[in-house]
């Protein structure tokens, strides 16, 4: 509950921003996003001008510390992976009980069981 107030706050916040605020954290996110996808050993490692890119936005956005958040890829992988299963362990949950029967057969399985009963033949059920 907390986060999605938090969410929502975050949301509102935005319209209040500045463009060129929100173009900063775009080109800052967009950044962090390049180093984590360039391929590098399992310890991410930044440049010297990657070090000067992020400092010196932080100096002159000092909030963007706010958004600067590292995830590894494993773990955004391993968080897609737990919401896939938890999908489709859904998806494929078995329901309880008999399925529903459309009322005009039930209608119709009524009337064929009460002429059974009373000895009549079945014969076309065109005249029920």
């Amino acid at each position: 509950m907390f986060a999605l107030l938090h969410s929502l706050a975050m949301f509102v916040i935005d319209f209040f921003k500045s463009p060129r605020r929100l173009e900063a954290e775009n080109l800052f996110l967009r950044h962090q996003l390049g180093i984590a996808l360039r391929r590098a050993p399992s310890r991410l490692r930044l440049r010297g001008s990657d070090r000067a890119l992020l400092v010196w936005m932080t100096r002159l956005w000092p909030s963007l510390l706010g958004a600067a958040q590292v995830v590894q890829p494993e773990t955004i992988l391993r968080w897609h992976r737990a919401g896939f299963t938890a999908f489709w362990r859904w998806k494929s949950r078995k329901r309880a009980g008999r399925p529903k029967i459309d009322r005009e057969l039930r209608d119709l399985i009524r009337r064929m069981s009460k002429k059974t009963q009373s000895g009549e033949r079945l014969g076309s059920m065109a005249s029920c």
